[in-house]
This record gives C-alpha cells, sequence and structure tokens, in this order.
C-alpha cells in the first residue's frame, strides 16, 4: 500500500514537470515516467515511450529506451516490434562502440529469438554476449546466458550440452561470495535448480521471489514467478496447487496484457488438467494457448499446445483431430530439429569454441614475440656494455670478462630457445587435441542425429502400421515383432551408453573400489541380458571360480561385463555359446570373455578402442551398434587401474580379457 502511495506520487510529479519542461527534457522525463508504467500500465508505457523515442537524440537515452520497448513488446505478444526495438538498440550500441549495452541487447535478443522458434540467431546471440562477459568476468549475466543456452539445448533434446551449460551455471552461483549470491535474481538462482529436478530448493528460492515482488507492488514478476511455482508443482505431481498457481498468474498477466505468460499459464493448465482427466478443461486451456501463441508467433508454446491437444483428442478417441495436431506439432517440431538447424547450431558452437581457443593461441605467440624481443634488448644492452669494457680493460682482463660473457649469453640464448620450442610443441600438441576433441564430438553428434533417429523411426513406422485399421496380421508379424523388439534394445544401449558417457564427459565419474566377486557379478549380468541371448538360442556360460575376487568400483565393472556380454550376443550367430571364465595371481585377476561368434579382422581390431576412429558392424541378426560401448568399457577399466584387450579369429570368435587388481 505504501509503495503504491510512493508510485503515485512519482507519477503526478514527474507528470507535472512533463508539462512545465521543454522537448529535449520532457523526453527524458517521458522515459522516467513509462519506466514507472511498465509493471502496472504497460500500454500506457508503450505510448510514453514511443514519445520519448521520437523526440530524444542522446545515443545512451535511445538505447535505454529501444531496450524497454523491446521488452514491453516481448512482454505483450508483439514479438515482431520487440526484435525490431532491440535491433534499433544494438544497432546504436555497435555504432556507439559501447560494448556493455551491446552485450546487455544480445542477450534480450537471444531470449526473444528463443520463444519464437529462431534457435540459430537465439545461440549467436548468446554466444556473443557471452564473450564479453567472460572478458569482464561479470558473473551475474555469464549465469543468464548460460541458463539460456541450456534452454536451447534442452530444446533440441541435446540433454548432455543442457546439462554441461547448467552445471556450469550452478558451479559459478554456489562458489561464489555471498554478495554474488545477493545480487542474482531469485528466479535465476531457482531456475537452476528447476532444471535439475531439485525442486525443493527451486521452490524456495522461487517463493522468496514472490515475497519480495509482492513487495515492490511488481505484478509482471508475481506473474511470472507463480508460472514456475505451478511447473515445480506438476513436476512434484502436486496437480491441485499447481492449478492454483497457473490461474492466479493468469488473472495477473491478462490484467497486464502479457501475452506470453497467458500462453505459458494456459499451456500449464492444459497439462495439468490432463493428469486431472478433466479433458474438456484441458482442451479449453490448449486451444487458449494455441490461439494466443499463433497470434504473437510464439512457436515454442505453439509446439506445445499441439502436441498436448494431439495427446487430449486420442485420450478421447477423436482420433482425426488428433492426427491434424499431431502433424501440426511435427511441422514445428521439423523446423526446430531439422538437420539444418542442428548444423547451424554445431556450427555456431564450433566457432565460439574455436574462436576462444585461437585467441589462446593468439596471446601464447604475443608472449612468445615479447620474450624474443625482450632477449634481442637485453643482448643489445650486454654487448654495449661489452664494448665500454673494452675501452677501460686491457690485455687479459678484456679478454677474460668477454669470454665469461659471451658463455653466458649463449647459455642464456640456448635456454631461451629451449623453452620457445617447448611451447611451440605445447601449442601444436592443443592444436591435436582439439582436433581429435571435435572429431568425437562429431562422432556422438552423428549417433543421437542419425542412430538414435533410425531406431526411433523403425519403431513408429511398425506402431503406424498395426494401428491402422486396414492392417491384417500374417505370418511375417514375428519377423517384424523381433524386428523391433532389437531395435528397442539397441536404443536402450545406445542411450544408457550415451547417459554414462555424458556423465563422465562433464561432471567426471570417480571410481569408488571395493571388493567384487566376479563370479557372482557375471551370474547377474547373465540374468539381465539372457532373453537376449535365449532369443537367439545362444548359451551362456559362467566358468568363474566362486574364490575369485577383484579390488574395482562395482558399478564400473558391471557396465563393462555388461556391455561386453551384450557385444558377443549381436555377434554370436544362433546355436553358439559365450563363456566368461577367468584366472587370479596375487596381483591381479584376468577376465576373459570368450564367444563363437563371427569374429573381427586384424585391421578393425587394431581401431576397437581408439576415441576419434572407433568403427561399428552390423550383429548377426543385423544388430547395429555405435561403438560407444567399448570406448566407455577402455575408460572405465582405466579408471580402476586395469587393462582390457582383445584377440580375435574371422569366423571363429573373439576373446575380450580384462586385467584388474585383487587388492589396494
Amino acid at each position: 500500500m505504501l509503495f503504491a502511495k510512493a508510485q503515485q506520487q512519482q507519477i503526478d510529479s514527474l507528470t507535472l514537470a512533463i508539462q512545465q519542461a521543454d522537448e529535449t527534457k520532457q523526453s527524458e522525463l517521458k522515459f522516467k515516467l513509462s519506466q514507472i508504467y511498465a509493471n502496472s500500465n504497460p500500454a500506457k508505457s508503450i505510448d510514453l515511450a514511443q514519445q520519448a523515442l521520437e523526440k530524444s537524440t542522446n545515443k545512451t537515452e535511445l538505447i535505454q529506451i529501444n531496450q524497454h520497448l523491446g521488452g514491453l513488446y516481448y512482454r505483450t505478444g508483439n514479438m515482431v516490434k520487440a526484435i525490431d526495438s532491440y535491433r534499433n538498440a544494438l544497432q546504436i550500441s555497435v555504432e556507439s562502440g559501447n560494448e556493455t549495452s551491446t552485450a546487455k541487447t544480445q542477450t534480450a535478443l537471444g531470449s526473444t529469438y528463443f520463444i519464437t522458434g529462431n534457435l540459430s540467431e537465439s545461440l549467436n546471440n548468446y554466444l556473443q554476449a557471452l564473450r564479453f562477459y567472460e572478458v569482464q568476468n561479470d558473473k551475474t549475466s555469464i549465469v543468464n546466458v548460460l541458463s539460456g543456452l541450456s534452454a536451447i539445448y534442452t530444446k533440441q533434446n541435446n540433454f548432455s550440452k543442457a546439462l554441461e551449460y547448467n552445471l556450469k551455471a550452478t558451479s559459478i552461483y554456489e562458489a561464489s561470495s555471498d554478495k554474488f549470491k545477493t545480487l542474482m535474481s531469485y528466479d535465476q538462482v531457482g531456475n537452476l535448480y528447476l532444471k535439475q529436478g531439485n525442486y525443493t530448493k527451486a521452490k524456495e528460492y522461487y517463493n522468496r521471489s514472490l515475497k519480495l515482488h509482492n513487495e515492490l507492488n511488481n505484478k509482471a514478476g508475481e506473474a511470472s514467478t507463480r508460472i514456475q511455482l505451478g511447473n515445480i508443482s506438476y513436476e512434484s505431481k502436486n496437480y491441485d496447487e499447481a492449478v492454483a498457481q497457473y490461474q492466479r498468474s493468469l488473472i495477473i498477466s491478462k490484467q497486464l496484457n502479457m501475452l506470453p505468460l497467458q500462453a505459458a499459464n494456459y499451456n500449464g493448465l492444459a497439462q495439468t488438467y490432463e493428469q486431472q482427466k478433466l479433458y474438456d478443461k484441458a482442451i479449453f486451456s490448449a486451444k487458449q494457448a494455441e490461439q494466443i501463441s499463433k497470434s504473437s508467433n510464439l512457436k515454442i508454446e505453439l509446439e506445445l499446445a499441439y502436441e498436448t491437444l494431439s495427446r487430449l483428442y486420442k485420450l478421447t478417441s477423436k482420433l482425426d483431430k488428433a492426427t491434424t495436431f499431431e502433424n501440426l506439432s511435427r511441422e514445428i517440431k521439423d523446423s526446430l530439429y531439422n538437420d539444418s538447424t542442428l548444423a547451424q547450431l554445431a556450427d555456431l558452437q564450433l566457432r565460439y569454441e574455436g574462436e576462444k581457443n585461437q585467441k589462446k593461441i593468439e596471446l601464447q605467440q604475443k608472449e612468445q614475440e615479447i620474450l624474443a624481443s625482450e632477449l634481442l634488448r637485453e643482448r643489445q644492452t650486454k654487448n654495449y656494455i661489452a664494448i665500454l669494457l673494452l675501452l677501460v680493460l686491457v690485455g687479459l682482463s678484456v679478454f677474460i670478462y668477454l669470454y665469461t660473457q659471451n658463455k653466458k649469453i649463449a647459455k642464456s640464448l640456448a635456454q631461451q630457445k629451449r623453452e620457445l620450442e617447448q611451447t611451440a610443441i605445447a601449442v601444436t600438441k592443443q592444436k591435436e587435441e582439439l582436433g581429435q576433441l571435435n572429431t568425437v564430438k562429431d562422432r556422438f553428434f552423428s549417433i543421437i542425429s542419425h542412430d538414435l533417429r533410425n531406431n526411433l523411426t523403425t519403431m513408429k513406422l511398425y506402431f503406424d502400421l498395426v494401428g491402422n485399421k486396414a492392417y491384417t496380421p500374417d505370418e511375417d508379424t514375428s519377423e517384424l515383432t523381433v524386428q523391433i523388439s532389437s531395435s528397442v534394445e539397441n536404443t536402450i544401449d545406445l542411450l544408457e551408453n550415451l547417459l554414462v558417457w555424458a556423465q563422465a564427459q562433464i561432471k567426471g565419474i570417480e571410481a569408488k573400489p571395493q571388493m567384487l566377486n566376479i563370479h557372482q557379478m557375471v551370474e547377474s549380468n547373465f540374468g539381465l541380458l539372457g532373453g537376449s541371448a535365449h532369443q537367439k538360442g545362444i548359451h551362456l556360460i559362467n566358468q568363474s571360480p566362486l574364490t575369485h575376487t577383484a579390488f574395482a568400483d562395482e558399478d564400473m565393472i558391471n557396465l563393462v561385463l555388461r556391455n561386453l556380454v551384450s557385444n558377443a550376443i549381436k555377434f554370436t550367430n544362433t546355436g553358439g555359446s559365450i563363456t566368461v571364465s577367468s584366472t587370479q595371481n596375487e596381483t591381479e585377476v584376468k577376465i576373459f570373455v570368450t564367444d563363437t561368434g563371427v569374429g573381427i579382422s586384424k585391421a578393425a581390431s587394431e581401431k576397437l578402442f581408439t576415441k576419434n576412429i572407433n568403427p561399428t558392424t552390423l550383429g548377426t541378426a543385423n544388430e547395429k551398434g555405435t561403438g560407444l560401448g567399448l570406448l566407455l568399457c577402455k575408460e572405465f577399466v582405466e579408471q580402476n587401474k586395469g587393462t582390457i584387450g582383445v584377440s580375435s579369429v574371422e569366423g571363429k570368435g573373439s576373446i575380450f580379457e580384462i586385467t584388474l587388481p585383487v587388492s589396494i
């Protein structure tokens, strides 16, 4: 109440001042008045900002007014004008050499392009802003941009990259001082914890934010925060609380004509009503979200509305409508997930990483040049001293002095030369490592975009076929079912290995060794894979003695055994066998996974554990692998101070050998 009274006094004072001021001063005063109206009356705020923009000649003020207008248009759902305003601000900022305003505007553009579905432009603007913030060490802005990058990769289903950026943002926040944490927005911190599924902490920070927005009478902030509290309640399956939060936010966003928030609230309500089986309410809410999103070009919200409507119409047996909205949802998804968009995102990311590494190399080269210049000046100085001494000293004393000095110079130059050579070797090695990292990245990008998509496409075609009313099962159905089962198993294997690999690459997996019984571990993994072996008529034989043990991490070695036995099943013909045996001495245990399969050529076996050229082969039943499992096997065995190798004869089978320590 006190805040509202103070705000009205400000409005009255500025209105009177505008009437009495000249045109130059009026633009400044109208802009201030527009900022006051921003949260309570967006339409009035836009009108005042436009009037200020027409009269202002100050470049700094023009940047601020355009940024302010961009935010107002964004909140009221006019994304075209929002982007135009931000672009105007960006152009003036660049022309003025104002790097801070440039980065701030690029961050806002990144957010606006994201909600309209232009992920490439969103990523480009975020990365350009991030370059500046990293140089300035502006941690608050870095966290904000990293959160935006995480949202982009989440929408692209690139969860490893999304998690990487989210963990970076969280680590900066959690490792920073109390002063930095105070400066951080509660909304922003809550969003970080929400993305990681830490709903307790997320709710704690959003409630703090809600309290602050209420104290400041910031209705727009309250509406935005209540959406996030609704999302937390939805994810926690507290559906009544979720509905309450969405409805309260919706009332406020309607009062302020904030269309993006309205669309988000309706989508949240639709999904929550769906879980409560209130299908009529759910369909009404989803259609409201669709209408608002279409009018404001909010592709992200529109795609969610279409997807929800497709599910709801399937649940209510309106299959024609379900198909229509499924196709509409797929059209938007295709624009977001097509190969061209994926390639653009990858190219932007690579260029960003490449420029960062190039700057490091250029800095090292400049340091080398400075060092060489200093050495030259040092040598020249010493030569001048030697000349002066020649004029003073005579005979043997001159000869001894010059000899000593020249020897020191030669030694110093030789040392500096060696250091420069070592630095050059280090730079060359770094370039090679970067090339290998890019190759590995390309490989896993290919796995996600090609192999996973192929498996899912095969399953979809099958389900479309059996779901067709005109389809009549015949004698080929069992074979088709086996193929689909194989595709599902391959997809599960791929996802499991990808998730383990992503965790190892992003935050590292620390080995926690303990005493393991080899026989029991083999039995456990045979139990998991027995169905696959039985389907192909393959015998699983455990010949590891009950007394053999290893000192290693249980989860890691289980994954290694599971991958090796699974691979053996793929490459062993029907009626074959797979035997796991072991030998042990005082220091180590050797585990052998032996199959009677197709074997591996010598050329292929030499490349099996090579990170950047790992080969893949079709199994005996056309099972497809990615080669990722063997890379994980090698990493995990070596982390447990062991070794892994293979010997094979084509047509006769393969033997994979693992060596592990038996004690600390």
